[in-house]
């Protein structure tokens, strides 16, 4: 288990490599926090390193003279599990313990760049073959078996480790420690050492538990909301009512009468804080605050999808054309046209981020829960207009997130705030602020086209997809609310790319627009506008809404050729992986050839079973799941039963957790399919709190039956968004075969399946 401590003396890696030659020690790490007074100690050197370099091996590790190893890694855990897999890498690459191990993650003076935390990214970029720190342990080994050779005398083909003590064939032996402890390697990563194959991993492939989950389960684990300063104060951001309203006065505090603990008023063009000597103070003046606002109205809610076609301008792209679908349309025996709609909703971490920083002349330190501390970095860097080596970003875990919730944006109020104030803040967000002021994820309408012969093969798919994003993940500091508030230029939307027809179909991009399948005449086209609102990457960013419309219209097509959606779906497939996961999770579920909604139950309550599959990114796992719901006919509640999934992401790195990834996908795939949906009116967002932005409880949880190929000859592939990927076309699909009637809008509410019986 890895242990959480601040450092509490003015010691940083820069100038200790420097003075000394040695590695670092990480019982003095500054971006670890003492579990018991959960207070940070500010850097004593304003400057760090413009980028750690990713080509040497004392970037990524470093051996201590007591045997220990530190890892360095730009990957942070987030709650997947990340920080177990990639300790997990590094004990079977160097032959060493996990209790010798210690992790110093997300901290841009002492890790690599390794990009955002973000897409199921995270294992295979660890375990790639080549580059990351994969290669890195193995040229350490290779460099510690040389070292080794020379001090005992012996070839290093007669040597042998055992946790980190390297073994000649003649008896001699000698640690890690012994060899280098506490020194630079000064080597760079040359890409000869060859990395051990996952048939000879020993501890990769086994069920090692979380380190992070004792420290969190009893309560003593600091998150990013526990940081504290000293000389700190803290604030609260006053919102406008919608993202682009126009501040037209600050009015003041009623009676003119400063709150008690009151410090400052900070206003930048539209941004608007205050900041106390405490807490409850901030609340209270924010609270009382008077302003004036000229309220940018946002568009009608009921008529976002109609919005979503009237857009313009759009960047329009075409994905696949083969330029004959109208034709192959024209010649099918039979053909169907429908839409599908996916709502916008919102990452809703349960817990409000936070954030720290301490802005002092032409430098910065930040305490963030950003998934990318780098490219934190440069939007904080851009905003406070410092050179980004003077900006050090921090990261300290905080709540769960898949995609980018209010970690950023917290990060960068606390960074203008305390830049503006000139002492350390914290800005905690309170339950409204998370919900109506984080990235949202992508609205979608697609309209979908297809064709069968009269052998029931599809021998037509045409795909039109409608959808706005703005902004996304920090970098630029306006793809966040607050650079927009801040008055920071947006980038434009991109410029239509030049068509980029393809004779050959089933081409993959990474959004899973293109189907599957095997289908002779396809056409791919998407329209991307801006709308009111941020949006960003949420779990299955884009990839969830495209395999929604994918597989639903899989289902149909199915239906139309009177076939069994499994039989048709392997009837179209060429892809082995693909349909290994296809035929597992079917007999798993004890799946019987039927075309679907030929068995309609009797009474109120109808079950059905629907099948989705798909390969996330084209090379980033394969998933299929069989669902079986209760559709109660009455109330038209929805409740998943059963869930069979079968799933292929490679080696298996640690099999309990991969389950846990599958049913965190299974929770939180049920939510959003059921019962998730931003709402507004002109005057603002109205999901404030989980009572008008419900989700689901984990009473819901239905009976998970999780099966994994295991393939230690393949690449890693991101376990972490294959499952919920499927969800809402297999229950969609399931509540058809229940039922016999279609729904085609997300999400399923109680209201909506009862309008769809009526129909």
């Amino acid at each position: 288990m890895t242990e959480t401590l601040m450092e509490t003396g003015g010691v940083n890696r820069r100038a200790f490599l420097a003075g000394t030659g040695a590695m670092f020690v990480a019982a003095s790490l500054p971006r670890l926090l003492n579990p018991k007074t959960a207070f940070a100690a500010l850097e004593d050197s304003k400057i760090g390193p413009a980028l750690v370099d990713p080509t040497l091996i004392d970037s990524w590790l470093a051996v201590h003279g007591d045997g220990t190893v530190t890892i360095f890694t730009g990957k942070v855990e987030l709650g997947t599990g990340v920080l177990t897999t990639t300790m997990q890498l590094v004990a079977d690459e160097l032959d060493v313990s996990l209790s010798a191990l210690k992790v110093v993650e997300g901290d841009t003076w002492m890790t690599p760049d390794q990009g955002y935390t973000a897409g199921s990214q995270s294992n295979k970029t660890q375990y790639a073959a080549k580059g990351g720190l994969r290669q890195a342990a193995a040229e350490a080994r290779l460099a510690l078996l040389g070292m080794a050779s020379a001090r005992l005398g012996a070839p290093v083909a007669n040597l042998s480790v055992e946790d980190g003590v390297v073994i000649s064939g003649g008896g001699g032996q000698v640690s890690y420690g012994e060899l280098i402890g506490d020194q630079k390697f000064n080597l760079k990563i040359t890409g000869k050492a060859t990395p051990k194959r996952f048939d000879n991993y020993k501890v990769v492939g086994t069920n090692v538990p979380r380190v992070d989950i004792p420290a969190k389960a009893t309560g003593k684990f600091t998150y990013t909301q526990d940081v504290r300063i000293a000389g700190m104060l803290h604030a609260r951001v006053v919102r406008p009512p919608t993202l682009d309203s126009k501040l037209l006065k600050v009015v003041g505090f009623p009676g003119h009468r400063k709150p008690p603990g009151f410090v400052a008023l900070v206003v930048k063009n539209n941004f608007v804080a205050v900041v106390a000597e405490r807490e409850e103070q901030a609340i209270d003046a924010a609270q009382a605050l008077e302003l004036s606002w000229q309220t940018a109205a946002l568009p009608s809610f009921e008529h976002l999808y109609g919005d979503l076609q009237r857009q313009t301008p759009t960047t329009d792209r075409v994905l696949i054309d083969t330029h004959d679908v109208d034709a192959a349309l024209a010649g099918a025996a039979k053909s169907l046209q429908v839409n599908y709609r996916y709502p916008i909703q919102m990452h809703g971490s349960m817990g409000a981020s936070a954030a720290v920083a301490s802005v002092e002349g032409q430098s910065a330190t930040v305490w963030s829960s950003t998934q990318g501390v780098y490219p934190l970095r440069s939007a904080i860097a851009v905003a406070l207009g410092l050179p980004e080596p003077n900006v050090h970003v921090i990261y300290v875990e905080g709540s769960g997130c898949y995609g980018i919730n209010g970690a950023d944006n917290s990060a960068l109020d606390a960074a203008v705030i305390s830049q503006q104030v000139g002492k350390p803040v914290r800005v905690q967000y309170m339950r409204a602020d998370e919900h109506k002021w984080e990235n949202f994820g992508q609205p979608y309408l697609h309209q979908m086209r297809g064709g069968i012969d009269a052998n029931g093969k599809v021998v037509a798919w045409d795909y039109v997809a409608w959808t706005a994003s703005r902004g996304g993940r920090p970098g630029p500091p306006a793809n966040i609310p607050t650079g927009i508030l801040l008055g920071l230029p947006e980038d434009p939307l991109p410029k239509s790319p030049a068509p980029t027809p393809s004779s050959r179909p089933n081409t993959v991009d990474n959004s899973n627009s293109a189907p599957s399948y095997l289908i002779p005449s396809q056409r791919l086209r998407s329209h991307t506008g801006k709308h009111a609102f941020m949006a960003g990457p949420l779990r299955s960013p884009n990839r969830i809404q495209n395999t929604w419309a994918n597989e639903s219209f899989m289902d149909e097509l199915a239906h139309l050729a009177n076939r069994d959606p499994v039989e048709f779906r392997l009837a179209h497939l060429a892809d082995r992986r693909l349909t290994d996961v296809i035929r597992l999770a079917a007999y798993m579920a004890g799946w019987k050839p039927r075309p679907a909604a030929t068995k309609i139950d009797e009474g109120r309550y109808k079950r059905g079973r629907g099948i989705a599959a798909m390969f996330y990114e084209g090379n980033n796992g394969y998933n299929a799941a069989v669902f079986g719901v209760t559709v109660d006919t009455k109330t038209g509640k929805v409740t998943v039963d059963d869930v069979w999934s079968a799933q292929d992401c490679g080696p298996v790195l640690n099999p309990d957790g991969m389950r846990a990834q599958a049913e965190g996908c299974l929770m939180q795939t049920i939510s959003r399919s059921l019962i998730e949906e931003v709402k507004w009116g002109p005057d603002g967002i109205t999901s404030a709190d989980w009572d008008s932005y419900p989700v689901i409880r984990f009473n819901a949880m239905p009976k998970l039956h999780f099966r994994v190929i295991d393939r230690k000859g393949a690449d890693v592939m991101g376990a972490g968004e294959v499952l919920i990927t499927n969800g809402p076309a297999a229950i969609a699909n399931a509540i058809f075969d229940a039922t016999g009637k279609r729904i085609r809008q997300v999400p399923f509410t109680p209201a909506r399946i009862r309008r769809m019986l009526a129909e």
